[in-house]
């Protein structure tokens, strides 16, 4: 059996389609399992043992890549495709695999036409759920309507965990004293990671708020150390600027797979919605996230208790449990106080502050 998983783009959107492919390969397991999708994903996917290739469409297809890829999917004549995007093209690419089975999600138009197996959406279900349930429509056993299972995976080679020592080693201040945040997990260094860029300018919480996050942080003894991409060196400069010396800023970007071990040696994050909240989710550390028109609900793990968010309310569509809602629709409605509240209550649970003598609370 041929089976070919889509998702094209996005950090996020790409980990959370990796509960449904160790579900594809426990009921499968003889089955060979392709992945599409375009470079960046490559990095998420390379050692993923669930995966046995990756096909790369350019981030920018013209209607010759899309061709010579839709020719390339038909020679290889997958069984199903399981289309976890639900753009025209990748509804196209599905249709023209040729696969007898061809799963996404319904709603559109296009979809109706490229896809035989079509899972309606629940709009305010975390993503990994809801890509998990696109099994349901055509196998019934792998179905989790009750939500176990939704771990996230990113596996590392050996080489990029020495890398990501060595960062650490090299950066940041104090010494690795924090217990694990998961079983066997690495010891953690007194280092708040802060996310304040985003190519989306609906993403970004005002930078002199997320600084005045960091300033309060490092007075109890955390250092901030601000997270950015390339190319975002520029827009994380103005949270830089209004936290002075105590920031980690100016330092090589690491790789991702580097980038999601750096961020499991940390103590905790806090910052916009993105690439680095979900690698930071995933690394098991405490998180508050703050959400603007992007739906919470989505992208946060519901029985992760150290995930925490703060939305406007324009984003949030359920009763908050684990977050805050303002009443505002846009992020200059929420305040540093509401966010510091989130921060506080994570670092009382998992004992962060330390003493003067150096020691935490218990």
């Amino acid at each position: 059996m041929r089976i070919l998983v889509i998702q094209l783009r996005r950090i996020g959107d790409i980990l959370m389609t990796t509960p449904l492919l160790r579900h594809v390969r426990r009921t499968f397991p003889q089955a060979r399992i392709d992945f599409l999708c375009e470079g960046m994903g490559e990095l998420l996917l390379e050692h993923n043992p669930c995966v046995d290739e990756v096909l790369v469409l350019p981030s920018r297809a013209t209607a010759v890549d899309m061709l010579d890829m839709a020719l390339r999917l038909r020679s290889r004549r997958y069984d199903w495709v399981i289309d976890c995007q639900g753009l025209p093209k990748t509804t196209a690419l599905a249709l023209f695999s040729g696969a007898s089975v061809r799963v996404g999600f319904g709603g559109r138009w296009w979809r109706r036409l490229g896809l035989n197996h079509r899972y309606t959406r629940h709009n305010a279900d975390y993503s990994a759920l809801d890509k998990l349930r696109l099994l349901g429509s055509v196998l019934d056993r792998c179905a989790t309507p009750d939500g176990r299972d939704l771990d996230l995976d990113f596996p590392v080679s050996e080489d990029n965990r020495r890398r990501a020592e060595h960062f650490c080693r090299t950066w940041f201040q104090g010494a690795a004293t924090l217990p694990p945040a998961r079983p066997g997990g690495p010891a953690r260094w007194p280092v708040a990671a802060l996310f304040g860029v985003s190519r989306q300018a609906y993403k970004v919480w005002p930078p002199e708020r997320l600084a005045e996050i960091g300033r309060r942080m490092a007075d109890r003894g955390l250092q901030p150390f601000l997270v950015y991409g390339p190319g975002e060196r520029q827009a994380a400069s103005t949270v830089a600027e209004q936290l002075g010396p105590r920031a980690l800023f100016d330092y090589p970007n690491p790789s991702l797979p580097v980038l999601k071990e750096v961020l499991a040696r940390c103590a905790l994050f806090v910052g916009n919605d993105g690439g680095p909240k979900h690698l930071a989710a995933l690394a098991g550390i405490p998180a508050v996230a703050v959400f603007g028109r992007v739906h919470p609900e989505n992208w946060t793990r519901p029985d992760d208790a150290g995930q925490r968010w703060v939305a406007t309310a324009s984003a949030s569509r359920a009763i908050p449990t684990r977050g805050l809602c303002e009443e505002g629709l846009t992020l200059d409605s929420i305040g540093v106080e509401r966010v510091w509240r989130e921060v506080e209550d994570l670092a009382r649970d998992h004992a962060l502050w330390p003493l003067k003598d150096g020691s935490r609370r218990p």
